[in-house]
């Protein structure tokens, strides 16, 4: 399990650096890769907590392994700063769709 989350968590990387990229070099593309670099990185992120829990036998809710702080926090972050799904409506707004 613990090889899956990093082989899930490898193309956040290059989403994440490639929005930064075009931040800088392509304004046009600036946006819309920011979009899919949020909600991608947004739905693994829920799925990679949700196995450090698992892998860590459910002790990922107790104050020893402080995994819960990151559980919530990406909780809070998906409420906040939009669901992929709110976030994938914007890309396909960005490109006419």
């Amino acid at each position: 399990m613990c090889a899956e989350m990093a082989a899930d968590l490898e193309p956040c990387y290059s989403l994440v650096w490639h929005a930064a990229y075009c931040f800088d070099n392509s304004p046009d593309e600036a946006r819309l890769m920011a979009c899919h670099a949020k909600s991608h990185v947004s739905e693994i992120s829920k799925m990679i907590a949700k196995k450090a829990t698992e892998v860590h036998g459910g002790m990922g809710f107790t104050d020893l392994m402080g995994l819960h702080y990151w559980f919530k926090r990406i909780g809070v972050n998906r409420h906040t700063l939009g669901a992929p799904e709110l976030v994938r409506e914007e890309a396909a707004n960005i490109q006419n769709f």
